[in-house]
């Protein structure tokens, strides 16, 4: 029988709502993993449309890259606004699409997923709720899909108008020189990105037709082996995912480990600050 979902006091494991565990170091650090791991990507794009490396193993090495990359990023959502990381950042520029958000606006997205993480409010919910393959399918869709819900919510912005043009510009020069490399690095990364998100978003979110919060479906084999390629810290924000979004200040080291029947229901962040009031 599946366990009910239930909603984690602030008390239940002795960590401040508030409490702000990040630093200056912290910040630095993933600035420069993202930096470091777009321009892996970059130059691996770039060896398949010179023809110096074989663009079929753009097929392994995008996906390896990219969600480093990722969860890099996703950290440095948490760390810094929008209009205070460079502008090499804030562009978000790796040709998922030929005309997309930016750093700011994903980081807006991401933070509402926050506040009204699987509920009716929440803007990730076109990939949380559906089945399997709904979900799949719409996380392979997130680039185009979180620009028409963008648009639909708070309309084009000329900075947006802007660093989106410029986007698509490279994407268009870039796909010129080689056609067939680029295609390859395309479909190698809108893969990652579906899988990434179907994992990060649906299996995490929805559990039996129930949305909320939930432990990360799995093995210790398959832990292991997501371990070895994307590392530790990749890992552990995934299975520490529920403590994440109670506790999104804290470094994911830092993070509790919750039983693993414990579920989040829509909502659990707002009765968790309420029991912190009251705590006070």
């Amino acid at each position: 029988m599946t366990p009910r979902p239930s909603t984690a006091s602030v008390s239940d494991f002795g960590l401040p709502l508030r409490a702000s565990h990040r630093s200056m170091g912290d910040e630095s650090r993933y600035l420069r993993a993202t930096v470091g791991w777009t321009l892996l990507l970059y130059a691996a794009l770039a060896l398949a449309v010179a023809e110096v490396l074989a663009a079929g193993w753009l097929l392994a090495v995008v996906p390896l890259v990219y969600v480093r990359l990722a969860l890099a990023m996703h950290e440095l959502l948490h760390l810094r606004a929008g209009a205070r990381v460079p502008a090499f950042h804030r562009l978000a520029m790796i040709f998922d699409t030929p005309f997309g958000l930016g750093l700011r606006e994903h980081r807006a997205i991401h933070l509402r997923h926050h506040r009204h993480s699987a509920g009716a409010h929440d803007p990730e919910l076109f990939q949380l709720r559906g089945g399997h393959l709904h979900a799949f399918a719409a996380a392979l869709l997130v680039p185009e899909l979180s620009l028409w819900h963008w648009l639909r919510r708070h309309g084009l912005s000329t900075a947006l108008a802007r660093e989106a043009l410029l986007r698509s510009v490279c994407f268009a020069a870039i796909a010129a020189l080689n056609p067939l490399a680029f295609l390859v690095y395309w479909l190698a990364l809108r893969l990652s990105i579906g899988a990434s998100g179907f994992v990060f978003h649906h299996l995490l979110h929805q559990r039996d037709g129930r949305l909320g919060t939930f432990a990360l479906p799995g093995t210790p084999m398959l832990f292991k082996l997501g371990r070895l390629l994307f590392g530790d810290e990749a890992m552990l924000i995934l299975q520490r995912h529920r403590a994440h979004h109670l506790w999104p200040q804290l470094r994911v080291r830092e993070l509790p480990d919750l039983p693993p029947e414990l579920a989040l229901p829509p909502g659990a962040l707002d009765d968790a600050r309420r029991s912190a009031a009251a705590l006070r």
